[in-house]
């Protein structure tokens, strides 16, 4: 009777480590934006829910780049921007932003960073935006934050073409002017010059 009862402890042990494994890998699985993009849209539409205003920019921006570097910068905070019209643009604004407003994270920095620029900002403030050259994100840290942490909102997006040619511009430390590149129009709202 003892032998059953211990061969049933320790069967049962074994199939509790099992599954925890089986949790671990899912939470490390890599994050595909478009897939992720069109499941929500879905559940959306399934449950009659309206879709959130679209959105390219907030204050704080992680963008990770085809090789899964990671780069961090801040626009300054403006509020809502209901009612400006701006929640609805399919088009992402220009931003003028410079290569020096890009600052590389180191991957082990990643969460104090993060922490440090973003907890420590008003409860209505703490969204983070993360912007990804690739359609998937093997790279799971800042899920890692964001599951440990209390943010107001995140959107997970892929990069635009302002920050993809700033990037390149900071990864060759090439002189940059924003008026000497030919934007594709169809990707970018560059403001009119009266």
């Amino acid at each position: 009777m003892n032998r059953i009862f211990i061969g049933l402890i320790v069967c049962f042990l074994l199939l509790n480590c099992s599954k925890r494994n089986e949790n671990v890998g899912n939470k490390n699985k890599p994050y595909i934006i478009s897939y992720e993009d069109k499941k929500n849209i879905s559940h959306l539409k399934k449950h009659k829910i309206p879709p959130p205003p679209k959105g390219f920019y907030g204050e704080s921006q992680l963008v990770i780049d085809k090789k899964g570097d990671l780069y961090y910068y801040q626009q300054k905070y403006t509020g809502i921007d209901c009612g400006t019209g701006r929640e609805n643009d399919t088009l992402p604004h220009f931003l003028n932003l410079q290569p020096k407003d890009l600052l590389k994270i180191p991957e082990t920095s990643l969460i104090d960073f993060l922490s440090e620029n973003i907890l420590n900002k008003e409860e209505n403030r703490k969204i983070l935006i993360v912007a990804s050259q690739n359609d998937t994100i093997k790279n799971t840290s800042f899920f890692d934050f964001i599951n440990k942490n209390k943010l107001r909102a995140y959107l997970i997006r892929k990069t635009t073409q302002e920050e993809d040619t700033v990037l390149k511009y900071k990864k060759n430390n090439v002189s940059y002017y924003s008026g000497e590149i030919k934007w594709d129009k169809t990707k970018i709202k560059i403001p009119s010059t009266k």
